[in-house]
């Protein structure tokens, strides 16, 4: 895991060896943002899948927490996003200001199904 940073009252982390950022409540999980790298893009596209926040958590600015959190570092690891979570997608528009870091959609999925997201519990 690499270095964290501390926001909304969580510890956050990226778990680079799961694919996935977290927010911690002491060594609780209270949220999790997964994501898949796709290498074969230039540059690297980070594809941002899923953002999941425990049910007695939501409110309190987790899960954009995270988003930032992972944009953040998506820019400063020189990658592009894609974010097919629909959370990501509505946080970035009401957020322009990482706009910069949109990958066209991909050529397999060119418009999300929001009944293809991931059903995920902590």
């Amino acid at each position: 895991m690499e270095p964290s940073s501390r926001a909304s009252g969580v510890r956050l982390l990226h778990d680079d060896d799961r694919d996935r950022y977290v927010a911690l409540d002491g060594d609780e999980v209270v949220g999790v943002l997964y994501y898949g790298d796709e290498p074969s893009e230039e540059p690297t596209v980070r594809d941002l899948r899923s953002t999941v926040v425990a049910p007695e958590r939501n409110g309190e600015g987790i899960g954009s927490t995270l988003v930032r959190f992972a944009l953040d570092d998506v820019r400063r690891r020189g990658l592009m996003a894609r974010p097919t979570c629909w959370f990501v997608r509505g946080w970035i528009q009401r957020h322009r200001v990482y706009a910069d870091l949109l990958a066209e959609p991909s050529r397999e999925r060119t418009q999300a199904d929001p009944d293809d997201e991931r059903n995920e519990t902590l």
